[in-house]
């Protein structure tokens, strides 16, 4: 197991440190990346991996959820009164499930997903909700983005996000060109967490000025408030899903995004 990358606000989470499996998924496993292990609290963040005829228990938060779909083709059956509701998505795909929806994630060829409830569900894999009338998940993809953000990189892309009815559980694809960095930067109200599909890079903490290397696979997590950013500084393109959480009205004002038309009483939410 290699050595933990900490330091204040930020770390880099690798697999050799990632959670027990939860036992939530029937034929697959269910580990924590980011949670309530690290003391996070607005992102959870999951490795789920689900072997061929597999699913999950059937679950529900009190909050938001959201998955990527690393590998693999998946179903996500929503339970709904009287009736299901049932997704199919393959690589590339997002997931967002409202607060207190009923599901379940389930593949007949096997597949590997990342994500979860956030904030973080303390009550993860508990009893249900009692399924609603009103359908409470939505399917997206990494190529049909709501938002363009170039000050985060040439190709920053906000799939899952306020735009899209998303307030806590969000999820961006995010590139970075070999020679790229973000611009320095900090969330007020949200942490920020990064999952690396590939690549090379620095992480950067610019409130305390440490840096750590990351690769395919680690997870970049950066508490409330802390200066930060990611930089593709080792030769190799670096493509990440993740981010704030929950969505970053500050930032999402930066890009031009009129923020209060998207939370006014008549959008839902």
């Amino acid at each position: 197991m290699d050595t933990p990358r900490t330091s204040t606000g930020l770390r880099v989470v690798s697999p050799g440190h990632w959670g027990p499996d939860l036992g939530l998924v029937r034929g697959g496993s269910w580990r924590e990346i980011v949670g309530a292990g690290i003391d996070a609290r607005c992102r959870g963040l999951y490795a789920v991996d689900i072997d061929p005829g597999g699913s999950t228990a059937l679950l529900s938060h009190p909050g938001e959820a959201v998955y990527y779909v690393l590998e693999g083709t998946v179903s996500v059956t929503e339970r709904l009164a009287g009736r299901t509701a049932d997704h199919e998505l393959g690589a590339g795909a997002m997931v967002h499930v409202r607060p207190r929806a009923t599901y379940t994630i389930a593949s007949r060829e096997g597949a590997r997903l990342v994500g979860g409830p956030s904030p973080v569900d303390p009550g993860l894999g508990g009893a249900p909700h009692v399924p609603g009338e009103t359908a409470g998940v939505s399917v997206h993809h990494r190529d049909r983005p709501g938002l363009l953000v170039p000050f985060i990189s040439a190709d920053a892309r906000l799939v899952v996000w306020l735009g899209a009815g998303a307030v806590t559980a969000n999820m961006n694809y995010v590139v970075l060109q070999p020679g790229e960095r973000n611009k320095e930067h900090v969330h007020a109200e949200s942490e920020d967490t990064i999952h690396i599909l590939e690549g090379h890079g620095t992480a950067e903490n610019v409130t305390t000025g440490e840096s750590f290397p990351f690769g395919p696979g680690d997870t970049v997590h950066i508490e409330i408030g802390i200066w930060h950013a990611l930089a593709a500084d080792r030769g190799e393109r670096v493509v990440s899903v993740g981010g704030p959480c929950p969505a970053d009205t500050d930032m999402l004002r930066a890009a031009g995004v009129d923020v209060d038309a998207l939370t006014s009483p008549r959008t839902g939410r």
